[in-house]
This record gives C-alpha cells, structure tokens and sequence, in this order.
C-alpha cells in the first residue's frame, strides 16, 4: 500500500516523502547535496536528512521495505546508533523490525512518521477551477451554505467573518502589491491555522514566496510537506491531511495539512496555498482541517491566482511598453498598448530622416574601443532625445548611424515639419557635445542629416524574434541617397523638394541643387536648413539662389560673378565654393554642362 514518510525535527515537520519502494534514510555522503532531499541510487532511494558532520546520525542508518501485506520492514543499518520505536521497542544496530502503519521511529532529534497514504489525505470533490472559467466566490458559497445546512460546526456569523476575510483577499490581489503576505495571513486567521505558506511551483522545485505562523516567527526548519502539495499539483484539487486518531502517541508532532493548487489562466498549477495545524503534546483534541475550511482555503487559492494572472498582465504590459518606448515616446507606447493593431503594417505618409556621424573611422581609431563606445553612446542619446523631443519614431541604429520616421503609426500631417524641426534641434545638441568631447576628439562633432518625405509601407521589419518597428519602400531609399549627399554639398542638413513641399515658411532653407542619387532615376531638388538663420544667413541664402538660377538659365558669366562676389564675403561658405567650380567649368565647356548634379556614389 502507498505510504508517505514525515520527518520531524524538535517536534516539527521539515521533510516528507512518499514511500512506494524500498528507501535508505542517512546522513549527507561524499558528493551528496545536503537535507532534506531524495535521492535515486543504484540500490536505494536514499532520504538525505542529516548533514556530513552529524555524527549522531550514521551514513545509512535506515531501510524501510513495503511488504506484500502492507507492513514495513525496518532495517537498523547503523552499526553504532539505534533507533527507537515510539512504544520504546529498540531496533538495535544490524537489527530488524517488521511494523505496522503508522508508526514512528526516533533516531536522536528526530522523528520519521510512516502513514498509508489513503488515510492520510482527502480532496475536495472538485477539481480546482482556473482563474476566469467560473466565478469562485458564488460557487464557494453555495458549498459553505449546504455545508451549513449539512450541520457543519459553523455558525451564520462565522461563515460571514470568513467570507468578509476572504474578500478582502481578493480584493487586495487586485490592487495591492503585499497580497500573497496578506493570503498566507488570512489562512492563519480565518482558517486558524498554525502555518500557511504561499508557494510558487517554478517546473522543478516550490519556492516559498509568503510564509506566516500564529505565534511568532516561523521555525528555521519549518518545511511544507512535498507530499501533499505534489498530490494537490499533479491531481489539481485541494487536499487536507487527516491524521489517525486511534493512537494519540503517534500523534506526537505530527501536522494536520491543507493544500490548494494556484491555476494560471490556461489551468496549469503554478503554486499552492499551504497550511498545517500541529497537536500540542499531551493534548487530546483533534487537529484536524474539516472541509469547510479545506473549502476556505481553496477560495483564498482562487483569490491569489486572480492576483498573480493580474501581474504576469502587468508584467507582459511592462515588457511591451519597454519595448515600445525603445522606439517611441512615452505618450506613443502608452497608445500603443492600447491600440496595438496601429502596429500592423500599412501604407502612410512620412517623413524619413537619416543621420551619419562624419569621420567616424577616423575619430574612434584615435579614441580606442573604450572611449569610442562612450562617445557614440553618447551622441547617439543626443540625437534620439531630438527626435522624441518632436516626437518622431527611432527606428533604428547602424553603427554611427541614425534612422527615424514621423507621421506612423499614427499620423501627424506635420509629419515634415517636425522632422525639419528635429534635424536642426541635432546641431544645436551637438554644440554642447562639441565642447564635451573637444579635449578627446580635438574638433568639433559633425553629423550628416538627410530628410525625405514620401508614401512608405510601414510596419515590423524585423522578425518575431526581434521586433523593428520601421519603413520601407523609395521614400526610405531616397532620404538615405540624401544624407550620403550632404558629405558632397558640404551641408549638415539637406532635405528634399517633397519635404520642403510639406513646411511652412516659418523653416527657413536655401535651395542648393537639382541631383541625381545612385540607384534613382527621377532627379530631385535639394535645400539646406542650418541651426541658425540669421539675417547674414538669409542674404547669402537670397544671392546663393540668384546665382543657381543663373545657372538654371545658362547664363554661366553671370552666374560666376554672383558666385565669385559670394564667396568675397563668404569664404566658407561650402555649396558657393562647389557652385562656383560648377559654374566655372560650365564657362569653359558649355556643351558639355548638365545642370542636375548626378552622384555615383551613395
């Protein structure tokens, strides 16, 4: 007959075990892990409960062997301590005993209970209900009110004080953070109980997350039954411990048990409420747990099982909005959690920006490794608070490389505006990072910022495993063709004709070129936007584009003066001193003159 094993210690359980074979109790051997466990041998299964040092325990000290009848049959292995019976039978060292269950033999401190297993544990007749598929407390209630017509020793007003405590459970599972310590404090009280403990079953082992005891603190070698929770888990119904009473010696620190199985959403067991009621010594009253409070228990269970289903949801809401404010603002994320379809790909109008940190190979081969991670990371968090700041999406990052996009998930009509807004808000950042890094760097950080604005598909362009939030399609393409273009055109910021089309005049931008970038055909019209557009800024904006369209006219001799002038007064200034080599050399071979500027390299 199945039988379980309890380990007690100074009066208190702190192990136990089924017992369907023969095992081998002892101390702790060479490479063994340490009390209490269970251990499979190539003998024995062998029940570790003492650690190496214990003398007072021997290495196998002993065997017990169901037999055919349902007896045991005790073996002493020890050649040096005997063990005793609890009717003070000595099996002396090398000897046997053939007993009955239950019974108890003591070795020094501890005690080691074996009980049928069919006496000792009764479960509810149903099987426990996931969070979710049943109302737990209107069902719990009908069974407490036939109980109490079935005469079950509880009053009205005890059955509303348990109900009201039980509420209160579940109302703090979902809302408070404390409610598994509250749980196992409920048990205690409303069940009146010595112990309860909330566990949480991981896959392998029960970790104990809340433990509480009626009188003071609970005892280091307090321990939950393995065997009542294993039934509760595998079988996924409540159990309780019912303790023989026909012997009130063998009773001696011996616990009455509950166990209620914790149910996710999906019905699978993820802990257990646990409890136990001990017999004082020399006491003649029984402890043990009556269905109606096994019941009570079981309800408390549901109640935590609500508010652990309500933290893996805060939990995965959590994740999401982490993983969401990667790429999006604070205000987006939080959108998005709400409308996660804005997610699903589609066709939008955006705007897409690029931005390149210039000399890059050059500065980190000065910087080393170290440094070189410092100060990317660095700029990287500079320009990503430009573009949340005016809210766009990050997109991603490419080494010393920027993406971003506005006007998806959601739309934003202003969606060039802001990126504009954004780009110039990165040189004035990069004026105090400048100063930062001047020591290190020794120049000034400069950056690349190509802006496009167009229809995009837009959506996930990673993989499940990854997620990339992002556009794709010749709007992507082309603002990308444009930023390698600044490099050329000496500008920091330039954005195409399909931008500028989109912004008000309040943005001001000086029109540099008509080009052709690799890999597009259609030509496009560049503009510049600078940090500053002061009133010297906007005159040479103003003559600059005088002179191109001079150019646009072929009136070459009229265009390298303005240029020539120009540059007199602006001698750094990039685009006149490229516009003016263009206009020369359209001087000098005319017939051979393209107007549209086309690059072959990106």
């Amino acid at each position: 007959m199945p039988a379980n094993l309890h380990v007690s210690l100074n009066n208190q359980v702190v192990f136990s075990t089924p017992v369907a074979e023969a095992i081998e109790i002892g101390r702790q051997q060479n490479d063994e892990p340490g009390p209490y466990c269970r251990l499979a041998t190539d003998r024995d299964t062998r029940i570790i409960v003492a650690n190496s040092t214990d003398t007072s325990f021997s290495r196998r000290q002993i065997r017990i062997e169901p037999a055919d009848d349902g007896s045991f049959v005790v073996s002493n292995l020890s050649k040096a301590v005997a063990a005793t019976v609890e009717n003070e039978d000595v099996i002396e060292p090398s000897n046997q005993r053939t007993l009955k269950a239950p019974f108890v033999l003591i070795v020094g401190e501890r005690a080691f209970r074996i009980e049928a297993e069919a006496e000792a544990m009764m479960s509810l007749a149903n099987a426990t209900m996931a969070p979710g598929r049943q109302n737990p407390l209107s069902t719990h209630f009908r069974s407490l009110a036939a109980l109490r017509v079935g005469q079950e020793p509880a009053d009205d007003e005890h059955l509303v004080e348990w109900l009201q405590g039980a509420m209160s459970v579940l109302q703090s599972a979902a809302s408070s953070p404390d409610f598994l310590e509250r749980a196992a404090q409920a048990v205690v009280n409303l069940v009146g109980l010595d112990t309860a403990a909330v566990l949480l079953w991981d896959g392998r082992q029960w970790n104990h997350e809340a433990v509480r005891a009626r009188r003071g603190n609970v005892s280091a070698n307090w321990q939950p039954s393995m065997t009542i929770l294993e039934a509760s888990r595998v079988q996924k119904r409540t159990f309780r411990h019912a303790p023989q009473q026909e012997n009130a010696a063998s009773l001696m620190g011996v616990q009455a048990l509950v166990a209620a199985p914790i149910l996710n959403p999906q019905g699978d067991v993820i802990g257990a409420i646990y409890g136990d009621r001990r017999q004082p010594p020399a006491a003649g009253n029984p402890v043990d747990i009556t269905q109606l409070e096994a019941m009570l228990v079981e309800l408390l269970a549901s109640g935590v099982a609500a508010g652990l289903a309500r933290m893996d949801q805060e939990k995965a809401a959590l994740a999401e909005r982490v993983r969401f404010e990667q790429f999006f603002t604070p205000e987006l994320a939080e959108q998005l959690e709400l409308q996660p379809d804005l997610l699903e790909c589609k066709d939008a109008s955006i705007s897409a920006l690029f931005c390149d940190v210039r000399g890059f190979s050059r500065l980190s081969e000065k910087l080393g490794p170290v440094r070189t991670f410092a100060w990317i990371s660095d700029v990287m968090e500079e320009l990503s608070e430009c573009v949340q700041r005016y809210n766009g999406v990050l997109v991603d990052y490419i080494g010393d490389e920027m993406i971003a996009m506005w006007g998806a998930p959601v739309e934003q009509p202003d969606h060039a505006t802001l990126a504009s807004l954004a780009a110039i808000d990165m040189l004035r950042a990069l004026q105090h990072l400048s100063e930062k890094w001047k020591r290190e760097l020794g120049e000034d950080i400069q950056v690349g910022v190509g802006i496009n604005s167009g229809v995009a598909s837009v959506g996930n362009t990673g993989s499940k495993r990854k997620f990339k939030y992002g556009p794709l399609g010749n709007t992507v393409n082309l603002a990308s063709r444009v930023q390698g273009v600044t490099k050329y055109l000496k500008s920091s910021i330039l954005i195409t004709g399909d931008t500028v089309a989109q912004i008000g005049p309040e943005i001001q931008r000086r029109r540099l070129a008509r080009v052709r970038v690799v890999n597009i055909e259609a030509p496009v019209d560049l503009y510049e936007l600078v940090a500053e557009a002061d009133a010297s800024w906007c005159q040479l904006r103003d003559r600059y584009e005088e002179a191109l369209a001079f150019l646009e006219r072929s009136e070459f001799l009229m265009a390298t003066k303005c240029l020539g002038n120009l540059i007199a007064e602006h001698p750094d200034d990039g685009p006149s001193q490229l516009l003016l080599s263009r206009a020369v050399d359209a001087l000098i071979d005319p017939d051979d003159f393209e107007f549209v500027w086309a690059f072959e390299q990106k």
